[in-house]
């Protein structure tokens, strides 16, 4: 067993990934730390494999051939993660771990043995804060001058017990991009789990660069996982969903038709066309959605600890 297990996903962010191994190797021997670091890569073609080879021979790295989205991924990750520590952290490629953090969550996991999982606040390139989410849903707002409960985690950066894992499962691959961890934070919710934010510490998120590279299947997909989302956890809601939703493509296909009406540019008009298939086609995914059956696919890990 090693101290800690890093489970990173990337696609197409080999210099961000460069940072991020850094800032997670300075850590690492700041503290004199066996980490296992595994790095999933979703078929990157920036060269981000070999540079891994190259520079970092001590990462284990996963190297899809297709691009799985982040659930099947983090799923690949955590399934060698579990085998060898009781502490996960599941994070971004597009994250750096400030000097102290690591070295924070773990003293705060060790003295707290009942919590199951801690994250901390993220910050731009620039130290400005960023928008956090701790809750999956809450209308009053928090005292944040020290550690509090929380119900939702996220992947961005995390740190998880095994055994959470091994208690709620994987992440739902149903899911290809986004709600994959408002997903698992709901089963984990209902699990029992405990996770605590701890506000005074930190790491610097380059907000979206992954994302950015895969927008057009993203959308295809995004509207499909709100549906998906609803049905599974509030059934009850999932008609208001989709009417909310179809409002949203309607708008956004009535806006980049006007935008199509007006263009002088063709390569503009080429570009709108192609979001206009995209958010044609989002419709058409989401309608399909909601009239069949909830089939979640939720791995689970072996698990051996206490």
């Amino acid at each position: 067993m090693v101290e800690l297990a890093i489970v990173i996903v990337t696609y197409q962010t080999r210099e961000l990934l460069r940072k991020c191994l850094d800032s997670l190797r300075m850590e690492r021997d700041a503290l004199s730390g066996v980490w296992k670091i595994i790095v999933v890569d979703n078929a990157s073609t920036d060269g981000t494999v070999d540079m891994l080879k190259k520079d970092f021979p001590d990462v284990d790295v996963i190297a899809n051939s297709d691009n799985l989205g982040p659930a099947r991924a983090f799923n690949m990750g955590i399934a060698e993660a579990v085998r060898v520590s009781d502490l996960i952290i599941v994070m971004n490629s597009d994250v750096i771990a400030l000097p102290g953090t690591i070295r924070e969550m773990i003293s705060f996991m060790e003295e707290n043995p009942d919590v199951d999982g801690v994250s901390c606040p993220l910050f731009y390139p620039d130290m400005t804060p960023q928008k956090t989410r701790t809750h999956i849903m809450r209308l009053l707002p928090v005292k944040k001058n020290r550690p509090f409960r929380e119900d939702f985690v996220g992947t961005t950066f995390a740190m998880i017990r095994s055994r959470a894992f091994h208690k709620v499962g994987g992440y739902d691959e149903h899911y290809y991009f986004y709600n994959e961890d408002l997903d698992w934070a709901e089963r984990a919710r209902r699990a029992g789990c405990n996770f605590f934010h701890l506000p005074e510490i930190g790491v610097i998120h380059a907000l979206g660069q992954g994302r950015k590279q895969n927008i057009p299947k993203i959308i295809g997909e995004l509207y499909k996982s709100n549906i998906y989302y609803y049905k599974r956890h509030y059934p009850n809601l999932a008609r208001i969903a989709l009417l909310a939703l179809r409002f949203e493509i309607w708008f956004r296909i009535r806006a980049l038709r006007k935008e199509l009406a007006a263009a002088s540019d063709e390569r503009r008009a080429s570009e709108i066309r192609s979001a206009l298939e995209v958010y044609t086609r989002a419709r058409a995914k989401m309608e399909e959605e909601y009239i069949k059956p909830c089939e979640p696919e939720i791995p689970e890990f072996a698990y051996d600890g206490a």
